[in-house]
């Protein structure tokens, strides 16, 4: 049964606005310019208006942005979203900074109720100081260059096994015990891979230009701080960030590489190979949990319902509303997301689901995204239905570690263990990798003339810091461009720490679950209701968390990750 959720009514834009189309927004934007406001009560009801409009817009990016990583072979599909970013959203953004600049010029402003508008406030001053207009230019030819990345990783198709795949459909060959088919899986999509590797080296050598030049031109050295300040990372630094890295390599590395040297030892290996890191080590069959879309939602919705009863009837409002793509195919981009439509204030959810239980974490993860939406949705300020990155990645993986206790409520208990265990480890593995992407990204950026050579260099440094415990003789190109298939690095420059700040809050989450399952539910589902409307270290105390990167917090935590592993495998 879905949830009752209340519908979004209009006040400002009208029903039927053509949110595409600058003739129907222009006017919308000169009457919220030419308003008075005189008090309070009139400045918060412009705010109302204001964000009204933007919600439009934004639902409008929204779905052409779905329909083109939906259907990437789709022209008009990819012609319509360009349309829209390189032809509606820079004049859009000049207008929102003239508004942003009416907002913080009013005297009204100090009347607000610091306590409810602060972060807003912040939010709008900090938007305002970087806005040039001349790095909507370049942003056009960004989002440009970044359809382009989706439409290369959609397009690449492997012949393997006698039929066409895509690279998510290789994945359960790597989970077969037959090493030799992993193997040849393995470099079938690496032949795949390499076919696309000069043009993506191309798009970033681009994109690093781009983005070095909006930095410049909003008066920093680099793009890094710029991009900091984009991104509303208020409460921590680049110092921070690394600090994090040194935790990981402290912390998280060595217990990585001794669990790959168990499974090495339990494999029979004297060392692990690429191919070797996905099949488990004890010679079970790999799980199939599902070969169908519906099916994977029947087995979420099992999940979320023995989490709390609320998230499956949250759940079903998806399913009711038909806002699922959950199954890889040929033109499909690569990934998974979550975007919620800012008109309805509905959260539409895109997985490449090939019938591997990642597939159930992946639904777990973007199904902890939409109860985020779902949960903030009473907000009429688009401002306070979006959370810092950081939190809204804590509660995706605070879903997926919840849900991974109660997988047994779709699981057989021998495999809800292995699974739990499984989970557990790429935790643990995922860690070093987003220590890795984060600390490139800061070298790319602090490097921004950097040839290919020097890139490739540079990577492989940082992954002998954080790399597991594998050989990859004979491989040392692939070695070298392991980086190029994240697609962050390419569509959301340095968003990738979130998932390690996040990953340490959403530890703790699951650490108060197993303690007191209704306690930790009760303070995840508050804290998630209030959207983006507190500080980031506020959000984090609201779910009973610490905020902290460092390894004070780090080290115990992943201690105890590796004590459940133990157990969960009887080592």
């Amino acid at each position: 049964m879905a949830a009752t959720l209340a519908p979004v009514l209009w006040h400002f834009a009208p029903n039927g606005l053509e949110a595409g189309e600058l003739a129907a927004l222009e006017p919308l934007f000169a009457l919220l310019q030419q308003r008075d406001l005189p008090d309070a009560a009139t400045l918060e009801a412009w705010l109302r208006d204001e964000s009204e409009l933007t919600a439009r817009i934004g639902a409008e990016v929204a779905r052409r942005y779905i329909r083109m990583t939906c259907h990437t072979e789709d022209a008009a599909a990819r012609e319509a979203y360009l349309a829209m970013e390189q032809k509606v959203m820079p004049r859009v953004r000049v207008l929102a900074d003239a508004l942003d600049r009416k907002f913080l010029a009013t005297p009204a402003l100090a009347q607000l109720d610091q306590a409810t508008h602060g972060v807003l406030v912040r939010r709008r001053r900090t938007a305002a100081s970087i806005f040039r207009e001349a790095n909507t230019t370049l942003q056009q030819e960004e989002a440009g260059l970044m359809a382009r990345q989706q439409e290369v990783m959609g397009a690449v198709s492997v012949d393997f096994d006698g039929r066409p795949h895509t690279l998510q459909q290789l994945s359960p060959y790597y989970e077969n015990q037959d090493r030799s088919l992993r193997e040849r899986a393995w470099r079938a999509g690496l032949a795949a891979r390499r076919t696309t590797w000069d043009e993506l080296e191309s798009l970033c050598d681009r994109l690093v230009d781009l983005r070095t030049r909006m930095g410049r031109n909003a008066g920093f050295d680099t793009y890094t701080r710029y991009r900091f300040l984009e991104l509303g990372r208020f409460d921590y630094t680049e110092q921070d960030c690394l600090a994090f890295h040194r935790a990981v390599e402290r912390c998280v590395v060595p217990a990585v590489r001794r669990l790959d040297e168990r499974r090495a030892r339990a494999l029979g290996l004297d060392a692990l190979r690429p191919w070797d890191l996905e099949v488990d080590p004890s010679g079970r069959p790999p799980l199939r949990p599902f070969a169908t879309e519906p099916q994977l939602v029947d087995l979420c919705t099992r999940v979320f319902r023995a989490v709390d009863p609320r998230f499956a009837d949250e759940f079903a409002v998806l399913v009711e509303h038909q806002l699922l793509d959950l199954m890889s195919r040929k033109g499909k981009a690569p990934g998974g997301y979550q975007y919620t439509l800012e008109d309805t204030r509905l959260p539409f959810v895109f997985v490449n689901g090939v019938g591997i239980h990642q597939d159930v974490q992946t639904l777990l993860h973007e199904g902890g995204h939409a109860f985020h939406a779902i949960l903030s949705r009473h907000f009429d300020l688009g401002a306070y239905r979006d959370s810092p990155i950081e939190f809204a990645e804590t509660a995706s993986m605070s879903m997926e570690l919840m849900g991974l206790e109660r997988i047994g409520a779709a699981y057989s208990e021998a495999d809800a263990r292995y699974a739990h265990a499984r989970h557990l480890e790429s935790v643990l593995r995922t860690l070093p990798w987003i220590a890795s992407i984060d600390a490139f990204q800061h070298w790319m950026y602090a490097n921004p003339t950097h040839g290919h050579d020097e890139r490739r260099a540079a990577w492989l440094d940082i992954r002998r810091r954080f790399a597991p415990a594998v050989d990859w003789s004979g491989l040392e190109d692939a070695a070298a461009m392991q980086w190029i298939a994240q697609g962050h690095i390419f569509q959301h420059a340095f968003y990738y720490i979130e998932y390690g700040i996040a990953q340490l809050a959403a530890l703790q989450v699951w650490r108060n679950f197993r303690r007191d399952p209704a306690r930790a539910v009760a303070a995840y589902r508050r804290a998630l209701a209030l959207g983006g409307s507190r500080t980031l270290p506020e959000l984090f105390a609201a779910a009973e968390v610490e905020f902290d990167m460092s390894d004070r917090l780090m080290g115990p935590l992943i201690d105890e990750v590796v004590q459940q592993i133990d157990a969960l495998q009887g080592a």
